[in-house]
């Protein structure tokens, strides 16, 4: 699992508009976290635990993992976050 399929999650069958407007964040904002890489703060985190039907260890596993700039440990970070 990787932050994309969070974002996919949190939207679900809405627009990124609506999800924004769910997360309390501009359209931009989630824009930039779907297409430029970008990780949201632990608050914002949350509030995608919230919103989705993923669990905590699921949405930071898969949010930490795009940080790392080590391929493997990332990819041991996604493989969690997916079970």
């Amino acid at each position: 699992m990787n932050f994309q399929d969070v974002l996919n999650a949190v939207k679900a069958d809405g627009s990124d508009y609506a999800a924004s407007k769910k997360l309390g964040i501009t359209r931009q904002m989630f824009s930039q976290y779907r297409n430029r890489g970008s990780i949201p703060n632990d608050d914002l985190l949350d509030k995608m635990v919230e919103l989705s039907d993923l669990t905590v260890k699921q949405v930071y596993l898969a949010a930490y993992a795009e940080k790392l700039h080590n391929t493997e440990a990332a990819e041991a970070f996604r493989h969690l976050a997916a079970h």
